[in-house]
């Protein structure tokens, strides 16, 4: 670097997401996502799979869907995160088997791996457990697993690679007023 010289550095500051944690209480949020360049991609049938993929990923990760709207190049969610509480192994192995209801033979082995493990409470079951469990009950990983498998199954059927959200999802911590959320759910 040279003596003296001035270098302005640009950096980009994510700000945090406000939420509430999930150990703490329950939680509602709105959230949004646009695709890139604000592109219309979404036709009927990509708006019908991104629909039951919400139903699904929200089966898994323990949120609740209140209502919903999906646009030709955005959609919103309002989505109700329960306070957490524990969740049993026959629950966990539940939320994966909706997660993944047309297991591989490979997904297949893994899962008799998964439960034998489970049973005998070894250290294999105790870190499929954690990873689980850090998936669930938080909206976050909600969106995050949502928009990746819509993406993958987006990219595949229409031939295309690369991003297909513009950016970060957008939430906003809501009230829990019943005429609040009546409110946003008719925005």
């Amino acid at each position: 670097m040279l003596k003296g010289a001035n270098l302005a550095v640009s950096s980009v500051v994510r700000q945090s997401r406000i939420k509430i944690p999930p150990k703490e209480g329950e939680a509602v949020y709105h959230c949004m996502s646009r695709t890139v360049n604000g592109e219309w991609l979404f036709d009927d049938v990509a708006k019908e799979v991104l629909r039951r993929q919400f139903w699904q990923v929200s089966n898994y990760c323990g949120v609740q869907i209140v209502t919903y709207s999906i646009l030709s190049n955005h959609f919103h969610v309002l989505v109700r995160v329960p306070q957490q509480g524990p969740v049993s192994d026959t629950e966990l192995l539940r939320r994966y088997r909706v997660l993944y209801p047309k297991p591989t033979a490979y997904q297949m082995a893994r899962l008799e791996v998964v439960q034998a493990e489970l049973a005998a409470n070894g250290p294999e079951a105790r870190v499929w457990r954690q990873r689980q469990l850090a998936l669930m009950g938080d909206v976050s990983p909600f969106m995050k697993l949502l928009k990746q498998r819509f993406s993958i199954w987006f990219n595949k059927s229409h031939q295309r690679f690369g991003t297909l959200w513009a950016e970060r999802f957008k939430s906003v911590l809501v009230e829990t007023g019943e005429r609040i959320l009546q409110t946003i759910a008719a925005y």
